[in-house]
Protein backbone atom coordinates (compact mmCIF):
# COMPACT_ATOMS: atom_id res chain seq x y z
CA UNK A 1 0.00 0.00 0.00
CA UNK A 2 2.86 2.35 0.81
CA UNK A 3 3.66 2.14 -2.92
CA UNK A 4 0.35 3.08 -4.17
CA UNK A 5 0.60 5.85 -1.78
CA UNK A 6 4.17 6.80 -3.24
CA UNK A 7 3.32 6.84 -6.51
CA UNK A 8 0.13 9.23 -5.91
CA UNK A 9 2.11 11.52 -4.32
CA UNK A 10 5.28 11.52 -6.79
CA UNK A 11 2.30 12.21 -9.61
CA UNK A 12 0.80 14.91 -7.89
CA UNK A 13 4.50 16.90 -6.71
CA UNK A 14 5.33 16.15 -10.81
CA UNK A 15 1.96 17.38 -11.80
CA UNK A 16 2.63 20.44 -9.47
CA UNK A 17 5.62 21.26 -10.65
CA UNK A 18 4.89 21.14 -14.04
CA UNK A 19 1.67 23.45 -14.02
CA UNK A 20 3.97 25.64 -11.70
CA UNK A 21 6.16 26.80 -15.28
CA UNK A 22 5.19 29.80 -17.05
CA UNK A 23 5.13 27.59 -20.83
CA UNK A 24 2.83 24.62 -19.77
CA UNK A 25 0.08 26.79 -17.79
CA UNK A 26 -0.25 28.48 -21.07
CA UNK A 27 -0.29 25.56 -22.86
CA UNK A 28 -2.86 23.55 -20.61
CA UNK A 29 -5.01 26.44 -19.67
CA UNK A 30 -4.80 28.97 -22.41
CA UNK A 31 -3.57 31.82 -19.68
CA UNK A 32 -0.35 32.22 -16.81
CA UNK A 33 -1.18 32.30 -13.31
CA UNK A 34 -0.20 34.91 -10.63
CA UNK A 35 3.33 34.53 -10.04
CA UNK A 36 2.10 34.18 -5.51
CA UNK A 37 0.13 31.10 -7.44
CA UNK A 38 3.48 29.68 -9.09
CA UNK A 39 5.59 30.11 -6.60
CA UNK A 40 2.97 27.97 -4.11
CA UNK A 41 2.60 24.88 -6.94
CA UNK A 42 6.67 25.17 -6.95
CA UNK A 43 6.93 24.59 -2.98
CA UNK A 44 4.01 22.38 -2.73
CA UNK A 45 5.46 20.53 -5.65
CA UNK A 46 8.50 19.83 -4.07
CA UNK A 47 6.44 19.21 -0.38
CA UNK A 48 4.88 16.18 -2.09
CA UNK A 49 7.59 14.93 -2.97
CA UNK A 50 9.69 15.47 0.50
CA UNK A 51 6.43 13.66 1.68
CA UNK A 52 6.74 10.79 -0.87
CA UNK A 53 10.26 10.30 0.40
CA UNK A 54 9.76 10.35 3.79
CA UNK A 55 6.32 7.65 3.54
CA UNK A 56 8.48 5.35 1.59
CA UNK A 57 11.81 5.95 4.15
CA UNK A 58 9.72 5.22 7.18
CA UNK A 59 6.95 2.64 5.66
CA UNK A 60 9.78 0.58 3.97
CA UNK A 61 12.98 1.36 5.67
CA UNK A 62 15.46 3.81 4.72
CA UNK A 63 17.91 2.32 2.77
CA UNK A 64 14.97 0.25 0.78
CA UNK A 65 13.01 3.00 0.25
CA UNK A 66 14.94 5.59 -0.70
CA UNK A 67 15.52 2.85 -3.93
CA UNK A 68 11.98 3.07 -4.24
CA UNK A 69 11.43 6.26 -3.99
CA UNK A 70 13.91 6.74 -7.29
CA UNK A 71 11.77 4.79 -8.88
CA UNK A 72 8.80 5.60 -8.26
CA UNK A 73 10.45 9.40 -9.28
CA UNK A 74 11.49 8.10 -12.02
CA UNK A 75 7.91 6.54 -13.13
CA UNK A 76 6.09 9.36 -12.26
CA UNK A 77 8.14 11.97 -13.98
CA UNK A 78 7.52 9.66 -16.93
CA UNK A 79 3.39 9.91 -16.98
CA UNK A 80 3.84 13.65 -16.86
CA UNK A 81 6.41 14.04 -19.40
CA UNK A 82 4.10 11.53 -21.20
CA UNK A 83 1.09 13.77 -20.33
CA UNK A 84 2.79 17.05 -21.62
CA UNK A 85 3.73 15.45 -24.96
CA UNK A 86 0.34 14.63 -25.99
CA UNK A 87 -1.80 17.27 -23.95
CA UNK A 88 -3.50 17.98 -27.27
CA UNK A 89 -5.02 14.53 -27.54
CA UNK A 90 -5.83 14.89 -23.63
CA UNK A 91 -7.47 18.26 -24.58
CA UNK A 92 -9.68 16.85 -27.45
CA UNK A 93 -10.91 13.96 -25.79
CA UNK A 94 -11.97 15.88 -23.16
CA UNK A 95 -13.60 18.40 -25.00
CA UNK A 96 -15.49 15.52 -26.93
CA UNK A 97 -19.27 15.68 -25.60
Amino acid sequence: MIHVFTLALCLAGFGLLLMAMGRHQQDWLRRKLPAATTRKMRRGGFALLALAFFACGSGLGWAYGTLAWCGWLTVSALAAVTANTNRERIQRLKAKP
